[in-house]
């Protein structure tokens, strides 16, 4: 089959700064390992005549205007607040990175409605062996500012810890020494996770409320690094206390302790995570799932 992503990245220079841009590129690459034409159409690109077999939209930032005459589906991968009942409707099938949602959604919309979460890249995402656990150092975190405090990076700061920072805005909540880079290029997360000895995780809040769990939580547990994150029901039913979750300062600060002295146990903890990640949370699963479940839905 022929197929086009409709990627909301954009086509200027920001284009690789994108999580959404990487998210396409990995998926792309296994959609053709299995025997899929993909092409992909990039935000300002998406109106146009091509006639694809499946029109595959990764709704994240915008809106899709879907035609008539296409096979179209939607994978929901962030910012759900944004996406009303009326414009799922207008989709063939729906994917969603949540099963909390999903189940709602399927009560709600007559469009078939599957969960399909968030996954990794295992060729880019893995724990390299170069070094043992004992030579993991730094607390790290990857991410933009978005404007708005981000506590875990704030509570880190002020509790002095070997905190490495890469993202842009953070002069104004943070000590501007700690942070490394505005950027770091996304094919160097694999060796940067695989070095450090923990990551600091949030999640935007209507992913928290509509189930939704964020991709660093699984490229992070299939490079073996064990992760700090916000309370997440859907994510602790998924991995329950093989993580570390905060509600509040003092519960972070709970984690933080447990790190420094048991750090052989949350190591141990998320390594037996990682090859449950590597197995059923990879891309190539999904490029799969969305074969399938696309070939279910055509043949009918």
């Amino acid at each position: 089959m022929k197929w086009i992503i409709k990627n909301p990245a954009p086509t200027d220079w920001r284009q690789d700064k994108w999580g959404d841009f990487h998210f396409g590129r990995s998926l792309t690459k296994y959609l053709e390992r299995l025997g899929q034409k993909v092409e992909t159409d990039y935000h300002t690109e998406w109106n146009n005549e091509k006639k694809p077999d499946v029109v595959l939209v990764l709704r994240g930032k915008y809106p899709y205007e879907t035609k008539n005459n296409d096979f179209n589906i939607m994978w929901n991968i962030s910012h759900p607040q944004s996406v009303s009942l009326e414009e799922y409707e207008m989709y063939d099938i729906v994917f969603v990175a949540s099963k909390t949602y999903a189940d709602f959604l399927s009560r709600e919309i007559s469009t078939p409605v599957y969960p399909l979460l968030q996954c990794t890249d295992t060729e880019e995402f893995f724990e390299q062996k170069t070094a043992s656990y004992h030579d993991r150092k730094d607390f790290i975190f990857v991410g933009n500012t978005r404007e708005v405090e981000r506590p875990c990076v704030i509570w880190s700061a002020e509790l002095g810890l070997p905190l490495k920072v890469w993202g842009r805005g953070w002069s104004k909540w943070i000590d501007k020494e700690l942070v490394v880079d505005n950027y770091i290029e996304n094919q160097k997360l694999g060796e940067l996770y695989s070095k450090s000895k923990l990551v600091l995780n949030d999640h935007w809040e209507d992913m928290k409320e509509y189930g939704y769990i964020n991709n660093r939580i699984f490229d992070a547990l299939a490079c073996g690094l064990p992760i700090i994150t916000d309370y997440h029901k859907e994510l602790y039913d998924l991995f329950g206390d093989k993580l570390l979750y905060y509600k509040n300062k003092s519960e972070f600060e709970k984690c933080i302790e447990e790190v420094i002295l048991s750090y052989p146990s949350v190591k141990a903890k998320t390594d037996s995570l990682k090859n449950i990640v590597i197995d059923h949370f990879s891309f190539e699963n999904r490029a799969q799932e969305l074969i399938d479940t696309v070939k279910k839905h055509k043949d009918k």
